[in-house]
């Protein structure tokens, strides 16, 4: 079958002066070529073209851009038959210099701008098949010129065309001839780096790691490629960054000086071993892999010796494959990367700092025992980092610490890493040693009671900041964790638990005393004390009784001018909640209360002296001695804490601590009421002047312990039972309430009959008799109030003093109902009391 065209009459039609015409013939003639059978020889369609050639090229200058277009892919149809003819590319790729390697855009449509790249890129796809790339040699100023000029092109499918051409070249081209313009190329590829979509960043990319095979790698060039191209690492879309790694492989596998950047290299290919993109990672490793393989095959000797004696690391991280041998060595030998990634840990941008972080995890892991020596480099910064403001940063810190104290030689950084704890007490290098030692195997006793020691000290358990504090605990548990494991006596491992429970006591109270309540904190320190009391087979209780003078020994300064919110202020308020009150350490805590009282502020005063009333709530349960004993703690407590303030002050001041200490006392009345009995009784001077008092707050309290006062004389008692009975007048409804409750239980101790005359027993009785009946005709006069409340406290105690005196009841209620209001309801109240039947009741009792 033959290829028979009439050149004459197509040229004839080419040079016509109707476009449409000249359009029609080109178009014919794309289709009679590009149907041509396989059969028609290459040499015949040569012959075709020579005499067509001109008259084709002619048309890539037409001003209508359908003749233009039509041109182009009726060239491009027969370049695909062609055979190779340095004649055909010379001209081509002239006319195509002239349409596209010009300073100003001479081709304004898109469309055939694009098909000039896609002919170029098709030239050399054949001529590359068959051999003779080498005479593009003589033309690659003007391919050149084309292909920088497409890749500043406006249009990305232009500009992607134009790097896939380059690719092309790149891979065929001798890097002699190629080398004088791989400049001019790399500098036009850096600017689509920043091209708003991905898929133009991508195809910059893999140009850029063809071309830089080719690069001068004497001079700044590649410094520049490498600049460029680090940040991409960093790329939101996962085949950026995957293209990066693929950079990186390629020149680690191909770069004729690749042994001389290696440590520029690695970031590229590391990086993307710990992406977040599972595809990522999936489509680097295997290519990692056989960069590891490559670099084993070309050092065998060196590393043949070191896999002999090369142990498994006995800590490994759980879920991570170790890496070859191979990509072990290639990271070892690049360990000066190390300071240029630690300086990037501590950059302003959050993606850098990031960034530097997952390559330093990468270093590590590869890096393993070798990393040791470089430890106290990259120690602070990962510390630093390890309290990053951003949470994603500062949790990747942490697994790069956490590995590092896995596969580091323990005995050769614990020594950095406890002067780096000495030397900072901050709450970076705490986190960072904490995430390392507790990954760690190792640990001996001494290192646990030198880290326990240190943390005991106030420049770390004195903290004030949560963070710091809430690893302190954490610390703390795993120092519990390894004491286990170490070789002590019984009595080493109680000296390591006595200062696990001191500080594990003192950070917990800071926290508490900031929180203003139980938070997580306070609960993790409580397990950890649950876990001594376990250890050492006694109770909580015992514990504090124990140690807990010991805690406060270490509440400083006291004797200063301090407010409220001074640490030794706080601690304080924490460890008497924590600990509460103790026959054991009473004295101490007496002394240091004292202290507070003396020189601390009003406000420091007032804050310890709430504390103390609410841990006198559970001294019944708290002092565990003796009644003899306890009752004298108590009095010893009252006397030294108490007394003094309850004497009238002037000032707001005075006020407050009157008020606090009546509180107090309120809650010893309750907390231990047989003890109570005999040591209140000694405090009846004070109680008048108190239960007057202008603060409510004051009466309050002084009313509520009026109902604990037992075992006084008629005559000790009177005063305190009318200025009580006084108090059913008082301007607050809560005070009065409770006065009228407290008023149902007073019982005064009548002298006995051996110990008194006749006469002085009578007298005593009347004296009670005459206030029994003031109180119930206020009561009665009460119980008629709308108030519900007071209404139920009148009734309630009515009903207690008429069980101790019926005669004064049926007397007081006679003469109220001569004179009451509504006698419906005091009918009703009398009735209801049964008053003979409940004495004969109690009589049987």
């Amino acid at each position: 079958m033959s290829f028979d065209l009439d050149t004459k009459a197509i040229c004839s039609e080419l040079e016509s002066s109707e476009h449409r015409k000249r359009s029609a013939t080109l178009l014919k003639l794309r289709e009679q070529c590009e149907q041509a059978p396989q059969t028609v020889s290459s040499d015949a369609i040569a012959a075709d073209f020579d005499e067509l050639y001109l008259h084709l090229l002619k048309c890539y200058d037409d001003r209508f851009e359908s003749v233009r277009d039509r041109a182009v892919l009726a060239v491009s149809a027969f370049l695909k038959r062609l055979p190779p003819s340095d004649f055909h590319l010379l001209n081509v790729v002239s006319t195509l210099a002239e349409r596209m390697g010009q300073v100003e855009t001479v081709e304004p449509s898109e469309e055939i701008r694009l098909l000039y790249v896609e002919q170029l890129h098709l030239m050399l796809r054949q001529y590359a098949q068959m051999g003779n790339v080498g005479v593009f040699r003589e033309c690659y100023a003007q391919v050149m010129k084309v292909l920088v000029k497409a890749i500043k092109d406006d249009y990305a499918a232009v500009q992607r065309e134009a790097c896939a051409t380059v690719v092309q070249l790149a891979r065929v081209a001798d890097t002699h001839e190629l080398q004088p313009y791989t400049e001019s190329l790399v500098v036009s590829l850096y600017g689509m780096l920043n091209h708003r979509h991905s898929a133009a960043r991508i195809s910059a990319l893999e140009a850029l790691g063809r071309v830089c095979l080719h690069m001068d790698a004497s001079g700044e060039s590649m410094r520049r490629f490498f600049m460029e191209v680090s940040p991409l690492l960093m790329d939101s879309m996962p085949l950026v960054r995957r293209e990066c790694g693929q950079v990186g492989v390629l020149l680690l596998l191909e770069l004729r000086d690749r042994y001389s950047f290696f440590e520029r290299i690695l970031p590229l290919v590391l990086c993307c071993l710990k992406d977040d993109s599972p595809e990522v990672l999936s489509f680097i490793q295997p290519l990692w892999v056989k960069c590891g393989e490559q670099f084993y095959d070309e050092n065998e000797a060196e590393l043949s010796q070191q896999e002999i004696c090369d142990p498994q690391v006995e800590n490994y991280p759980a879920g991570v494959q170790r890496p070859t041998i191979g990509c072990r060595g290639l990271v070892q030998r690049s360990l000066r990367l190390l300071m240029l990634i630690t300086r990037e840990t501590s950059d302003w941008k959050d993606n850098v700092r990031l960034h530097a972080l997952k390559l330093l995890y990468q270093f590590v892991l590869h890096a393993e025992a070798a990393m040791t020596a470089k430890f106290f480099e990259i120690y602070g910064q990962v510390a630093h980092a390890c309290c990053d403001r951003e949470p994603i940063v500062s949790a990747e810190a942490k697994k790069v610490a956490d590995l590092l104290g896995r596969v580091l030689a323990f005995n050769a950084w614990i020594e950095h890493g406890f002067d780096g704890l000495e030397r900072n007490a901050r709450e970076s290098f705490l986190k960072c040693f904490y995430y390392m030692f507790t990954a760690a195997l190792g640990g001996s006793y001494d290192h646990l009671m030198r880290l326990c020691k240190l943390l005991k000290s106030s420049d770390y358990s004195h903290t004030l900041k949560p963070g710091f504090q809430l690893y302190i605990l954490k610390m703390l548990e795993t120092v519990l964790d390894k004491s286990s494991k170490v070789t002590a006596s019984m009595e080493q491992l109680r000296d390591l638990y006595e200062l696990i429970y001191v500080t594990a006591m003192k950070v917990m109270s800071l926290s508490y005393a900031l929180a203003g309540d139980v938070n997580a904190d306070v609960e993790r320190g409580q397990v950890i004390l649950k876990r001594i009391v376990a250890l050492e087979e006694i109770t909580l209780s015992q514990l504090h009784e124990r140690w807990f003078h010991l805690a406060l020994l270490d509440v400083e300064n006291l004797d200063a001018a301090l407010d409220e919110n001074a640490e030794p202020v706080l601690m304080l308020y924490g460890l008497i909640h924590l600990g509460g009150i103790r026959s054991t350490y009473l004295p101490q805590l007496i002394e240091k209360v004292q202290l507070v009282f003396g020189h601390c502020s009003d406000s420091a005063q007032v804050r310890i002296f709430s504390i103390l009333s609410i841990a006198a709530l559970d001294w019944g349960r708290t002092v565990c001695v003796e009644r003899e004993q306890s009752t004298q703690l108590l009095s010893e407590f009252i006397t030294a804490i108490v007394e003094p303030y309850l004497a009238w002050k002037a000032g707001a001041s005075g006020e407050a601590m009157r008020s606090m200490a009546m509180a107090t006392l309120c809650a010893l009345a309750q907390g231990a009421r047989e003890e109570a009995r005999e040591v209140l009784p000694t405090l009846a001077k004070h109680m008048p002047s108190l239960l007057e008092d202008r603060n409510v707050t004051t009466r309050h309290y002084a009313i509520k312990a009026m109902c604990y006062f037992q075992g006084m004389s008629v005559e000790d008692f009177k005063p305190l039972a009318y200025a009580t009975m006084q108090r059913m007048d008082d301007p607050s409804a809560g005070i009065r309430v409770i006065a009228a409750t407290a008023v149902g239980k007073m019982r005064p101790v009548f002298k006995e009959e051996a110990a008194a005359e006749e006469g002085e027993r009578e007298h005593e009785r009347e004296v009670w008799e005459a206030f029994v009946k003031r109180a119930m005709d206020l009561l009665l006069l009460y119980h008629e109030s709308p108030e519900k409340d007071m209404k139920a406290a009148a009734q309630k105690s009515l009903t207690e003093l008429a069980k101790s005196h019926p005669e004064a009841w049926e007397e007081r209620y006679k003469r109220a109902l001569s004179m009451a209001q509504s006698k419906d309801e005091l009918t009703n109240l009398y009735s209801k009391m049964s008053i003979k039947d409940e004495a004969e009741a109690d009589v049987k009792d």
